[in-house]
């Protein structure tokens, strides 16, 4: 199964952005009063509305829109009055003699019944939302969400600015939100910090990807024309030297690793194959998009071209590792590499925390469970790290 989230462009896909909110918002007994098997509003047609769409196969199942603040407001602003929160953000950006604050509302968020409980399409959604408000030099975003869904946001660190309100046209309650985008940007991007400067330059021009595990993104000899970020779980690099040789594994990749990216400069042949490791996320850039941005500035290459050297010269290393080094070598290798690539913790920055997963560690370092479980368990007792279920937190030593 693949979900596949981008912007929608194209008449099909606002078309299935406007029916999905009618299905999923009728069926919920919201926007009773509508005539039409669609809803579309004044919003959708203002510049830099944009409407973001979750497909599974042909299917939309999953929407949401970021409209940045105009002459008119913000889609947000019809619902309820964020003048004084506005007002107070001014402020403190003149006091602090801080840019002006650019403001964006998310809204119209609606999800299939059958992938509603599945929490991974709404984070998906909502990261890709944070990367268009990026993309438009947001500050800060102001919504107005179903009340029953306050808790989500809450756990995110928004903050409340109302209590429920009753809304007649949608016949439902709800309550007004606001974030600085930098919270949530954190948030959606912080497995990837050492691609920085790929994720500037690219920003708003992201698809993401959901896949399960097994799942072939693409095979070696086959022609390919995108890139890849891991943002959540593994791939596994392989191939054949010779036609029905035996699968070579070549590399366990993790969060925050790049692959594919040769297919950005040329049209050669995919020179192996990748397969997910478990469920996994992917931040996908294609061929045609990166040479526009190139287009328009030409420093893009030179600092992809960066990224590539780098990323060859792992490549390199851990092809050496693989063949050569012991299991312990192997697993040493991996925390150091994790530990340089962790966030410093912002409550703590004698910390820094790495977004992967025991499981995650085990497929990096072609160690089973068992192994991974027991080399972190040696460190966590040691108060070198700490562990939760989906974070590794390295300590740093006074």
């Amino acid at each position: 199964m693949a979900i596949k989230i981008r912007i929608a462009k194209s008449a099909k896909e606002l078309n299935d952005v406007y029916r999905l909110r009618h299905s999923v918002y009728k069926a919920n007994d919201f926007f009773q009063n509508t005539a039409h098997d669609y809803i579309i509003d004044l919003y959708d047609s203002v510049p830099n509305s944009i409407n973001i769409i979750a497909y599974s196969e042909e299917t939309a199942v999953g929407t949401m829109r970021v409209t940045l603040e105009n002459e008119i407001g913000t889609a947000a602003d019809e619902s309820f009055d964020f003048t004084p929160y506005k007002d107070k953000i001014r402020q403190q950006a003149f006091d602090e003699n801080a840019p002006p604050p650019v403001f964006a509302s998310s809204g119209m968020l609606a999800i299939a019944e059958e992938w509603r409980n599945r929490r991974d399409v709404f984070r998906a959604l909502l990261r890709m939302a944070v990367d268009v408000g990026h993309s438009l030099n947001v500050s800060h975003i102001i919504a107005t969400v179903n009340a029953s869904t306050i808790g989500i946001y809450k756990r995110l660190g928004w903050e409340i600015l109302s209590d429920e309100i009753w809304i007649e046209e949608i016949n439902s309650h709800i309550v007004a939100i606001a974030t600085p985008l930098a919270n949530m940007y954190d948030w959606a991007f912080n497995m990837l910090a050492e691609q920085k400067t790929l994720l500037d330059h690219f920003s708003g021009c992201f698809r993401w990807y959901l896949l399960d595990g097994g799942t072939t993104i693409f095979q070696q000899d086959s022609h390919g024309d995108k890139a890849y970020l891991i943002t959540k779980g593994g791939v596994d690099i392989a191939c054949r030297y010779k036609e029905n040789a035996e699968l070579l594994s070549l590399a366990k990749l993790g969060p925050g690793d790049m692959f594919g990216e040769l297919s950005l400069i040329d049209e050669a042949p995919r020179s192996a194959s990748a397969t997910t490791i478990g469920n996994t996320e992917l931040l996908v850039i294609d061929r045609e998009t990166f040479w526009q941005k190139i287009q328009e500035n030409a420093t893009y290459l030179r600092d992809l071209m960066e990224i590539l050297s780098k990323r060859l010269r792992s490549a390199d290393e851990r092809a050496l590792l693989y063949a050569y080094a012991s299991l312990e070598e192997r697993m040493a290798y991996f925390t150091k590499s994790l530990r340089q690539s962790a966030m410093i913790d912002p409550k703590n920055p004698n910390q820094r925390i790495a977004k992967v997963t025991t499981t995650d560690f085990a497929s990096m370092a072609l160690a089973t469970p068992e192994e991974a479980e027991a080399h972190l368990a040696k460190l966590e007792a040691q108060n070198l790290i700490k562990r939760s279920k989906h974070a590794i937190t390295f300590v740093e030593k006074d």
